[in-house]
């Protein structure tokens, strides 16, 4: 009977352990905890592993405090620079400290230069609006015949005389094209050689069924464009064409054999068809 008793005993004193520390236990029961322990080297162990662990938990909830005043130091001296009293500018520029900083300034000041430098040049905006006027734009003939403005812009853009079929050929360096060639219902009205930085081009003017074509004829590689318009690549009778679509007039551009050809007109697809086949 005494061993049940003596564990009872023991477990009774080992939940009490925590009372004990805290000193909440009667002063009676607190004496004979204090006589227990000096007898058990197990409760003791335990009342030493209490004490570890609350240790560790006081420690680890408490913040490490920094006086403010000493924090407030700590800035201060971290961020303090020593400044001489009078420094001169080339001084500045030139101690070893602040080499990133000269280097820094002397790359924005190479820049600002460049740009003024650029500015007060005029050069590279001539050379871009040479390269533009190199290049004949047939977006600007597109957009005269779509606002019925009678090919008013592109004229005074690239000033066109009106010469005779045989006169043209004199004017050109390439062979001119078999335009008499075109069937009967094409009717050939005008014929004009432009000319655009020094090289010349031949537009011929027609009308079939009320309707009127321009064909323009220029030496292969000579530059030009369509402008803002969209191209598609389209092959009508065997001979691979860029055509643009501006709904009111199309325009359908390909290469032959000693030049390029370029024909805008209110035409069908057929009448553009016959066109090609005659001229590629």
């Amino acid at each position: 009977m005494k061993k049940p008793f003596a564990f009872l005993r023991h477990h009774r004193l080992q939940r009490a352990l925590a009372l004990y520390i805290d000193g909440e236990l009667p002063h009676n029961e607190s004496e004979e905890m204090r006589q227990h322990l000096e007898s058990c080297a197990a409760c003791g162990q335990k009342l030493a592993d209490i004490c570890a662990c609350r240790e560790l938990i006081k420690a680890g909830r408490t913040p490490q405090v920094i006086p403010t005043a000493k924090l407030w130091q700590s800035i201060v001296k971290a961020t303090a620079v020593s400044v001489p009293g009078r420094v001169s500018l080339g001084r500045f520029f030139f101690t070893t400290n602040s080499s990133v900083l000269r280097w820094s300034v002397a790359g924005v000041l190479l820049v600002l230069l460049g740009l003024a430098l650029w500015k007060k040049n005029p050069s590279s905006e001539r050379s871009i609006a040479t390269r533009a006027a190199a290049v004949i734009d047939y977006g600007i003939f597109l957009d005269d015949l779509r606002h019925d403005a009678s090919e008013a812009k592109f004229h005074k853009r690239y000033p066109a005389q009106i010469v005779k079929l045989a006169e043209a050929q004199q004017a050109i360096a390439f062979p001119l094209a078999a335009i008499s060639a075109l069937p009967d219902s094409f009717q050939l009205d005008c014929v004009r050689v432009l000319e655009c930085s020094g090289q010349k081009c031949v537009q011929f003017t027609c009308s079939k069924a009320g309707k009127a074509i321009n064909i323009f004829q220029h030496a292969l590689g000579q530059p030009w464009t369509m402008g803002q318009y969209a191209v598609t690549r389209t092959p009508i009778c065997n001979v691979e064409c860029a055509m643009v679509d501006a709904k009111e007039v199309m325009a359908l551009s390909w290469q032959g054999k000693n030049s390029e050809f370029l024909a805008i007109g209110a035409l069908t697809p057929q009448e553009f068809a016959q066109v090609v086949q005659v001229l590629q």
